[in-house]
């Protein structure tokens, strides 16, 4: 019985091992490598947007943010009654917040790609931005 033993539990550490590296490579090339954020359907970059809209700088728990205000941004983009909408924010890796009007009137979209909410949890924080979806 120990010999049957020794046999199946290298066998099943192995194919375990081969599952954890499948799914890690998975992942990595279903990653997006997109390098602009789509905004109201169209495609701009970080400069494009910067040059759009207006920097502003917040305090945030993690210390100050500074980006282009996300409400300027939304104003410049043409929506129409902007507290109608909501907001949903995704990233490169499939994570996605969605944020009212009032949020968005103290966030910021950053160089790097981050989206940072004053006064907010966390979890309300995006990195790695590919699309703000109006909705």
């Amino acid at each position: 019985m120990s010999i049957a033993k020794e046999k199946v539990v290298p066998f099943f550490a192995i194919v375990c091992l081969l599952i954890g590296t499948s799914a890690t490579i998975y992942v990595q090339a279903s990653l997006s490598t997109k390098n602009t954020i789509t905004l109201s359907g169209n495609d701009f970059t970080l400069d494009q947007l910067f040059t759009m809209g207006t920097t502003r700088v917040i305090v945030t728990d993690d210390g100050e943010k500074s980006g282009i205000a996300l409400d300027d941004l939304i104003l410049k983009m043409g929506i129409d009654c902007l507290s109608c909408h909501q907001y949903t924010f995704k990233a490169k890796d499939g994570y996605q917040q969605t944020v009212d009007w009032a949020p968005m009137q103290q966030g910021v979209l950053t160089q790097e790609g981050r989206v940072y909410f004053a006064g907010t949890a966390h979890a309300l924080w995006v990195h790695d931005v590919i699309e703000i979806e109006v909705s």
